[in-house]
C-alpha cells in the first residue's frame, strides 16, 4: 500500500520551499519541518525529478483528503 497524505500536512512541511526543487530535497525538507512519517513516505514515492512548484508536487503525490489533518 502507498503511503498518503493531505493537501494541509504537505503544504505544511513544504512551505518555505524555494522551487524548482528535486525529490530529494522535497523529501529532506518534509523531514526537517517534522513532516509527519506517511508524508514524508508520500513525497518518496513520487517519481523523481525535478518539480517547479507546490501543485506540481500535489499533482505526483498520493492524496487522501479522508485522513485525519
Amino acid at each position: 500500500m502507498q503511503d498518503t497524505t493531505t493537501v494541509d500536512r504537505l503544504r505544511t512541511v513544504l512551505a518555505d520551499v524555494t522551487y524548482p526543487a528535486a525529490k530529494d530535497h522535497l523529501t529532506d525538507h518534509a523531514s526537517r519541518n517534522n513532516g509527519d512519517e506517511d508524508t514524508v513516505h508520500a513525497l518518496r514515492s513520487v517519481p523523481d525529478g525535478v518539480y517547479g512548484s507546490f501543485d506540481e508536487v500535489l499533482g505526483a503525490v498520493a492524496i487522501d483528503e479522508s485522513r485525519d489533518a
